[in-house]
């Protein structure tokens, strides 16, 4: 089994930082009781240093 701190993490590929957001689509599921992910839209934001991308590295 591979340990938490071994598995890759997105990266800004500005500053570095694993502090990564990434817009999606979620939806009601009636059975489960709970927002389910839908899909997940291209860019993603930096919560360090404020740069969109569509693009991060995945780093260990």
């Amino acid at each position: 089994m591979v340990e938490p701190d071994q598995m890759p993490k997105p990266r800004c590929t500005k500053c570095g930082s694993t502090d990564i957001l990434r817009d999606a689509y979620a939806c009601w599921d009636e059975n489960a009781q709970e927002w389910t992910l839908h899909s997940c839209y291209d860019e993603y934001r930096c919560e360090n240093c404020d740069v969109q991308s569509k693009r991060v590295d995945f780093l260990i």
